[in-house]
């Protein structure tokens, strides 16, 4: 699912763009609402802090999920 989703530029992000691939078994290992602020994120519709309301955890542990997801960060540019 989120692998096609990348392929078919659904986030704000290519797969040429990174430097490593996501790592979607970790991605689908973690709780729905991690998953859906996750993805929020990706689709460029919410800002990190955002997201970690959404998933209902601090910014710093989602920060931390979100790099061990290997998804990259968005800048004030993306």
């Amino acid at each position: 699912m989120s692998q096609e989703a990348l392929k078919t530029r659904k986030y704000w992000f290519t797969e040429d763009d990174l430097l490593v691939p996501i790592d979607w078994d970790y991605f689908e290992s973690l709780p729905n609402r991690v998953k859906l602020a996750l993805e929020l994120y990706m689709e460029g519709r919410v800002s990190i802090g955002r997201a970690a309301e959404i998933a209902g955890i601090p910014v710093t542990e989602f920060d931390y999920i979100r790099a061990k997801a290997r998804i990259p960060i968005r800048g004030p540019d993306d």
